[in-house]
């Protein structure tokens, strides 16, 4: 994955105020399995990641079964997804590093989540059964945007 390839720009649901915000991606790198951490400059700032999954799916799937996150579209009834990504994000503080953003995302590429420094969209989230605590390539995507959103 390219940290600095650009990710579409957000849609209607932007948060008020901001303008365009400069959304790039994270290096989250799917063959490597979850949970996965690493570390990111946004700005000048190094800002510690962590990804993990939270799916109620079974344990006999095979390994290239994918769970897409996002929900069902055009559908009679509400169906959930199968589970949901974390995203924690740590910065530097003066007594050491202070969570910046703790949260479940869901994909809905138009909402926009906001720290005071970060904001955060989950584009798509295609995890396969050999990548939950595993390495290999078996298809899974996972695509987060990350802005600053001040210098």
């Amino acid at each position: 994955m390219n940290p600095s390839a650009p990710v579409p720009p957000p849609g209607p649901a932007s948060p008020p105020g901001t303008g365009p915000l400069a959304f790039h991606q994270l290096p989250v790198e799917p063959d490597d399995g979850l949970p996965q951490a690493f570390t990111c400059l946004i700005g000048d700032t190094p800002y510690d990641f962590g990804v993990y999954a939270n799916l109620d799916v079974g344990a006999d799937d095979p390994p290239g079964t994918l769970y897409d996150l996002a929900a069902p579209a055009r559908i009679s009834a509400p169906t959930p997804p199968p589970g949901y990504l974390v995203l924690r994000v740590m910065r530097p503080g003066p007594q050491g590093p202070q969570v910046e953003f703790l949260r479940k995302l869901v994909v809905e590429p138009e909402l926009v989540h906001r720290s005071a420094r970060l904001a955060i969209r989950l584009l798509e989230a295609r995890l396969a059964r050999g990548n939950l605590n595993g390495r290999g390539h078996y298809g899974s995507r996972i695509v987060i945007g990350v802005a600053q959103l001040w210098e």
